[in-house]
């Protein structure tokens, strides 16, 4: 299987930015496993498919969560922040 390419919107990237350096490192560590397989659940890459969205991923880093979305060889992050924000609009 193909790696996939990781991609930021404007307003994920910022947000990736804020979050703390110790969970940025853990992120960057979990990006190597997604880029392997973006649907797999492994340790160290805990996904899962959001209900009610078609195409709607969380990568979930301790507290913190990255929302994405698979789109043919690219997984897009749309969203980063911590689980008690990320789900509200």
């Amino acid at each position: 299987m193909a790696a996939y390419e990781i991609d930021f919107t404007s307003s994920a990237e910022k947000a990736f930015r804020r979050l703390p350096q110790a969970v940025r490192h853990r992120f960057s560590a979990a990006f190597v496993l997604l880029g392997q397989d973006p649907r797999r659940r492994r340790p160290g890459c805990d996904v899962r498919l959001l209900s009610g969205a078609a195409n709607a991923w969380r990568l979930r880093v301790g507290d913190y969560r990255g929302i994405y979305a698979i789109e043919e060889s690219k997984i897009v992050f749309t969203r980063f922040g911590h689980r008690k924000d990320i789900y509200r609009s």
